[in-house]
């Protein structure tokens, strides 16, 4: 797998998991829900949340909340 494939996967699974709590988790509980401790590279959260922010897949609420924006 290549590291594009799996960011996006990384990504994918910090979306699905937010949805599936009802949109928002505080970043601590979306780490830990994702599994991310396993996750190859520790920093890769870190680095897949900024990402996913940046291109609104994930929005930040404040400095510890995170959401997911609705589907339309």
């Amino acid at each position: 797998m290549t590291l594009e494939v799996r960011h996006e996967a990384e990504i994918a699974r910090m979306e699905r998991v937010l949805r599936s709590y009802g949109g928002v988790l505080t970043r601590d509980r979306l780490f830990s829900e994702c599994g991310a401790a396993k996750w190859p590279v520790l920093d890769n959260f870190r680095v897949a949340l900024d990402d996913a922010i940046a291109s609104g897949r994930v929005r930040p609420l404040g400095p510890e909340l995170v959401e997911v924006p609705s589907e339309r």
